[in-house]
Order: structure tokens, then C-alpha cells, then sequence
């Protein structure tokens, strides 16, 4: 086995891990039921960790993009990069618009 081919592995063991991590957050985050205040950290919570399953997606696309880079066709990988930086635009989207929304709650209900 030559350098280049375990880099390739170690990379891509690296983002299945945290992608899992991410699935589990995710998870953790949409089972919170605690009722903080009136449930705003709750609900904010739940539409946060919508962003961070998308986030998980685009890493997982990621961890099979550098296979695919070897193997696949142009058109294909393509797909696939246009695919993964969408997931990670949109994750990225749902998470900074939830928490957003969950300050603007948290300082209205503090006033």
C-alpha cells in the first residue's frame, strides 16, 4: 500500500466519523424536549439540527467524492461536488437562520 492510497483511506475515515458525530448531534438535538422558558430552545434545537443532518450529507458525499475522483466519470463527478456544496449551503442556511430565529425568541422573551 503506497502513501497516497492510506492518505485516501485516513481521509475518508476521518469524514465518516464526523459525519456520524453529525448524525448523532442531529439526532440529540431533535430529541430535545426540555420546555426552557416556553420551548424556544427546544424548537430552535429541532430546525438546527435539520442544517446539521444536511451538513452530515455533504460530508458523507465528500468521504465518496475522493473514490469517485478515481473511477468515476466527468459528468458524474460533477454531480457529485454540485450535490455535496449544496447540502453544505443549505445545511449551513437552516443552522444560522434557526439560531437566528431562537435569539430573536430568547431576547423578546427577556425584555
Amino acid at each position: 500500500m503506497n502513501l497516497e492510497s492510506l492518505s485516501v483511506i485516513v481521509t475518508q475515515a476521518g469524514s465518516f466519523i464526523s459525519a456520524f458525530a453529525a448524525v448523532a448531534a442531529g439526532l440529540i438535538m431533535a430529541n430535545v424536549t426540555k420546555k426552557f422558558g416556553t420551548g424556544i430552545l427546544a424548537a430552535g434545537f429541532r430546525s438546527i439540527s435539520i442544517g446539521v443532518f444536511f451538513i452530515a450529507g455533504g460530508i458523507f458525499i465528500d468521504a465518496v467524492q475522493s473514490y469517485l475522483l478515481r473511477s468515476a466519470e466527468l459528468p458524474v463527478v460533477t454531480a457529485v461536488i454540485i450535490a455535496k456544496e449544496l447540502l453544505f449551503v443549505v445545511g449551513t442556511y437552516i443552522i444560522v437562520i434557526g439560531s437566528k430565529k431562537t435569539v430573536d425568541k430568547l431576547e423578546t422573551l427577556m425584555k
